[in-house]
């Protein structure tokens, strides 16, 4: 209610001291008017701004704000009115009254663009969500991962452990309200899990010793192998989230290994099958070049 009352009072004093001619000086008769305000009427504004940045909530929820630019937006405010206040001291009557302007309507957009407390948790809220989330997609992918490529030699659990007393504790936080603690937290369990990730994928365990009857079955291996690697592609956009120009450049390596795997299958179809093996090799570079591009360190 506090805030309503005060924001009518504002609109209602800038309209008035804005009006055309209302806060003039009287003129002479037969005299032009120069619409000069008085310095009475400027110090009204000033004295106003000074009410607004001290009782005014939206202007404290913006100082208290994770948002760079209400934050600045704030600072604005602050050195408007101090300006104001010594244009007015010195004189420049025209020029204090102009910066008194300024700072009402920045008010007025801060009292729009910050958030009232309500609106604030929801968004805190959504944002823990969100990273509770992103959390349980990436050690999802790491258990997945674990069991297709590297099933004779089991990782540490160390870093999905710490992430699930991470996940405990971010938890106690968001049912007390603390939904911005709590989403830093999650983050960082979610770094520490993408960071296990790129150990696995650069561990010896995805190079364990195996024997084949023929090159038929080498091929089928190597080609298993390879659209393992080539699924980690769209999980990666994901889950490291790579800007625009780092994506499509791992893509250009991704497409020309899937061209290399096409042509691999057509060998293997003609019988080619050792002719096919090298060319799925010479694709797997190219998927392990793209990925490393993501940030996943692969083995050579």
């Amino acid at each position: 209610m506090k805030q309503k009352v005060v924001s009518i009072l504002l609109t209602s004093l800038v309209m008035l001291m804005g009006g055309s001619g209302l806060h003039a000086e009287p003129q002479p008769s037969g005299k032009k008017s120069t619409s000069l305000p008085s310095k009475g009427m400027v110090l009204q504004k000033i004295q106003l701004v000074k009410m607004m940045m001290s009782s005014t909530s939206s202007i404290e929820r913006a100082a208290q704000s994770d948002d760079a630019e209400l934050s600045k937006q704030v600072g604005k405010v602050q050195s408007l009115y101090v300006n104001a206040n010594a244009a007015l001291n010195s004189g420049d009557v025209a020029k204090a009254d102009k910066l008194a302007d300024e700072a009402l309507n920045a008010i007025e957009g801060l009292s729009r663009q910050a958030p009232d407390a309500k609106q604030l948790e929801t968004k805190r809220r959504k944002s823990y969500q969100e990273s509770l989330e992103e959390l349980r997609n990436a050690e999802a992918t790491y258990l997945d991962l674990r069991e297709r490529v590297a099933a004779k030699k089991k990782g540490s659990n160390a870093a999905l452990d710490e992430a699930k007393k991470k996940k405990a504790k971010a938890k106690t936080l968001a049912e007390k309200g603390n939904y911005q603690e709590a989403s830093e937290i999650l983050k960082g369990a979610h770094a520490q899990v993408i960071e296990a990730l790129n150990k696995l994928l650069g561990s010896k365990a995805l190079s364990y010793e195996v024997t084949f009857k023929n090159d038929a079955e080498e091929y089928e291996y190597e080609l298993a192998r390879y659209q393992s690697f080539e699924e980690l592609a769209p999980i990666a956009y994901v889950e490291l989230k790579p800007d625009k120009n780092t994506i499509a450049l791992s893509e250009r390596y991704v497409q020309k290994s899937r061209d290399l795997s096409d042509t691999a299958k057509e060998l293997a179809a003609k019988g080619e099958h050792r002719a096919a093996i090298d060319t799925l090799l010479d694709a797997m570079k190219g998927i392990k070049t793209a990925l490393r591009i993501l940030g996943l360190v692969l083995q050579d």
